[in-house]
This record gives structure tokens, sequence and C-alpha cells, in this order.
């Protein structure tokens, strides 16, 4: 009868060879074990591309920022046009403007028509010189972040009455592509 652990002993060659278990050494691991870490979405990578699926899921947006917030600090935000998210005071939770209120009361806010627009004037004014016409703003809240997106347009928005259902949508969308966790 032949040994299948030991070629000599065999009565045909093995295509490879084997050797008896030592504790000692083989029981040592040659290479360092790291732990695995979660592989997480970088809060600006996921609003780049939610930006681009509001870019390209609501008629008539030119540009868009987004911004995102962990208990009232800001963390990232990206824009198409840096200009049009000072105006609209997305980088500051504290500013009043459209994206004030979306964090502060959830939901949205439609803007459409700037020229007789009576809650922000300022904001408004601004915009306009930036040939911005309509916006609408709403907010994702979480318990543990929020984010919020603006999109601007040159004329009129239309589809954006969910405009806060759509954001949840395309962060869920965005987190399924990547199959990462977020924040």
């Amino acid at each position: 009868m032949s040994d299948p652990f030991n070629p000599e002993a065999s009565s045909f060659a093995l295509p490879f060879h084997t050797r008896p278990f030592d504790l000692l050494r083989d029981a040592v691991i040659p290479y360092p074990v790291r732990p695995l870490r979660p592989q997480t979405l970088a809060a600006a990578d996921l609003l780049a591309a939610v930006g681009e699926l509001a870019l390209r899921g609501v008629r008539g947006v030119r540009d868009v920022t987004l911004a995102f917030w962990r208990e009232h600090e800001l963390l990232a935000e990206v824009s198409t046009d840096d200009d049009l998210s000072e105006v609209v005071g997305a980088h500051d939770v504290t500013r009043p403007g459209p994206v004030a209120d979306v964090l502060r009361s959830g939901g949205m806010v439609h803007l459409p028509d700037l020229d007789r627009e009576p809650r922000w004037p300022d904001a408004a004014r601004e915009l306009r010189v930036r040939g911005v016409r309509s916006c609408a703003a709403a907010a994702l809240r979480r318990p543990r972040f929020s984010l919020a997106v603006v999109v601007y347009s040159p004329g009129p928005l239309s589809g954006v009455q969910d405009l806060d259902v759509l954001l949840g949508e395309w962060v869920a969308a965005v987190v399924r592509a990547r199959v990462r966790g977020v924040v």
C-alpha cells in the first residue's frame, strides 16, 4: 500500500511534495496580519457622486451645491460654482438662506422666480447677478449626519417638487453602487 504523505514510499510519483506539520515552524504566520477595516465612502466623494445625479436628474439644472454636516459641523462641501454656494450659505448653517431653512425644518424649498423672492432678497439678488433665475434646496437629515443640496437654473426648474425624496434616492443609489458604508 502506498503512503500519500511519503512520496518515496509510493509506487507512483506525486506532482507535489509534502512535509510533516511542525507546530513551532508551521504555526508561525510569516507576514503581518492587519485587522480588516471597513471601507468607507468619503463625504466629498459621496457629494460629488450625488451632485452628478442631481445634474442629470433634474431638468434645467446648470449648477449644483452639496454640503455635508455632522452635529452642525460642516465636514465637506462640493459645488460646480463656489460663488453660488457662498450666496446660499451652504457652508454656514447660521446664515439665513434656503440651506439653513431646509436643514432646520427638513423637506425642500423652491425659489421658482428669483425676481420675486421675498424670503431671501439679498441671496436672490446675488444669484440673479450670476445668471440664476430659479433654484431649489433640499435636505436629508439623519441621526448621525445631514446633507443638503441646492440646484440652480438659468430658467424655470421642473421636477423639483420632490427634491428631498430624490436626494434620498440619489444617496442610496451611490451607496449601493459603491457597496461601501457611509459615515
